[in-house]
């Protein structure tokens, strides 16, 4: 569903204009721009998390859940046995901070011996493997993992790593596929001052959308990652909810779009 363009020569085109000027490209290619939603932090059955699951099904398009296996119950197993199209991916063990004071925080650290890094991640996907809709795919909290750590993921089982912006590289080590989020709704300055988080803003939003999908179409970025869509349902409210239902339809009937499965993002080998 392309829309037409028709502000004047000094106008500037608002960001939804962008957004499908950008894709519109894409189909003048004949091209598909690819991509996934990763939903962070889920550990529990929470009225957030039911909210978010109605939005998917509203929707009608695929999500991948980052579980935190050290505080996933019962509970969150029991209303995922009832839910569809979803993934459950792992987002590292307890969500703990080690980083020194001051760091930029990281739970997949460099500061413990790696063997016990790794003692974690086993922990929590045995602890996962037992959810509906279970993919060894490792989410690390904070989206940053210590570059020692990514050589034991194939032995751990896992076949894919997601973090945050484009991948230097489809495979960081041979077995395991890397796919990333590169749009973040979410405004964290807030959580420094001891604030709420808020919505980001649509224009900024936007930006980094048709950022990551121009470095894909001209080759600056590679143009096989699915661009990926970041929540924390925990933090959304009615604005973040709005955008997402938005964006989400609104690339849906572009015909250049595609929403992935977690599955076809991370392919069994």
């Amino acid at each position: 569903m392309a829309l037409a363009m028709t502000k004047g020569a000094h106008e500037p085109a608002t960001a939804w204009e962008a957004l499908t000027r950008e894709l519109d490209l894409w189909t003048e290619d004949g091209r598909t721009a690819t991509f996934w939603w990763r939903d962070d932090d889920a550990a529990d059955h929470t009225q957030a998390l039911e909210n978010l699951l109605d939005l998917r099904n509203t929707l009608d398009v695929p999500l991948a859940l980052a579980v935190v296996p050290a505080h996933a119950t019962s509970a969150l197993r029991t209303l995922l046995l009832s839910a569809e199209n979803f993934s459950v991916l792992q987002h590292g063990y307890a969500h703990t901070n080690f980083a020194e004071y001051g760091a930029r925080k990281i739970e997949l650290d460099d500061s413990r011996p790696a063997a016990y890094v790794i003692g974690d991640l086993a922990t929590g996907t045995q602890a996962l493997e037992s959810f509906p809709g279970f993919l060894p795919v490792l989410v690390p909290p904070w989206n940053r993992i210590a570059p020692h750590l990514i050589p034991f993921l194939p032995e751990l089982g896992f076949r894919g790593l997601s973090t945050l912006g484009p991948r230097p590289r489809l495979s960081p080590i041979t077995g395991v596929r890397a796919n990333n989020v590169h749009i973040d709704i979410v405004d964290w300055r807030g959580k420094q001052t001891g604030a709420p988080v808020g919505f980001l803003g649509q224009d900024n939003i936007l930006g980094a959308a048709c950022a990551h999908l121009e470095a894909r179409r001209t080759g600056t970025a590679d143009a096989d990652e699915a661009t990926g869509l970041m929540t924390h349902h925990a933090v959304m409210e009615t604005e973040s909810k709005e955008f997402v239902r938005k964006f989400v339809e609104y690339t849906k009937h572009h015909p250049a779009a595609q929403w992935l499965s977690a599955e076809k993002v991370f392919p069994a080998a």
